[in-house]
């Protein structure tokens, strides 16, 4: 499976802006601290999630980014529709650019399976799972999720976030 940029940036900033989802909007620029999103892809990451409908935007010196929809109505599966140009699972097998390879080749069965597995583990995984998960984590450790995640990030947050919810510091 081959899980790219635009996919693990619009999940990072959408498990963000889901975190803070009672609080209020999130400013982006928090968003691109905490999470370690280049604001300049941050951009165009929140403007594909936007037009998939999955947060709105509100402007003004309290605007920001909320959920469009509950935690436990937006799945990995709609990250991946909503940012990506031609979402696929598995890594090299696109069978609508060659149909003759799909009709003839002898592992398409199998690629079409691990595929079909793919795209339903991703539709089964909630941001709601995704954030009990988070935050089990992060209380196993014996942190304040509300420190870690406070709405304005202080600096060396971000690093400690990471180490604390097991995300890689280069991702």
């Amino acid at each position: 499976m081959n899980i790219t940029a635009k996919t693990r940036f619009g999940l990072k900033a959408l498990m963000d802006i889901a975190y803070h989802h009672r609080v209020g909007p999130v400013q982006r620029r928090h968003i691109a601290v905490r999470q370690g999103i280049p604001t300049d892809y941050m951009d165009q990451i929140l403007m594909r999630l936007r037009n998939g409908g999955l947060i709105q935007s509100l402007r003004g010196r309290e605007g920001g980014y909320h959920l469009a929809l509950e935690p436990d109505e937006i799945t990995v599966w709609d990250v991946v529709t909503s940012v990506e140009d031609e979402p696929y699972s598995v890594n090299g097998y696109t069978p609508e650019e060659n149909l003759a390879y799909a009709t003839e080749c002898i592992t398409e069965p199998a690629w079409s399976a691990v595929s079909d597995s793919i795209v339903q583990q991703l539709k089964n995984c909630t941001l709601a799972k995704m954030l009990s998960e988070a935050e089990g984590r992060i209380l196993a450790k014996g942190l304040d999720p509300v420190d870690l995640m406070e709405s304005r990030p202080k600096n060396g947050t971000q690093n400690h976030i990471r180490n604390v919810v097991g995300l890689p510091h280069n991702s």
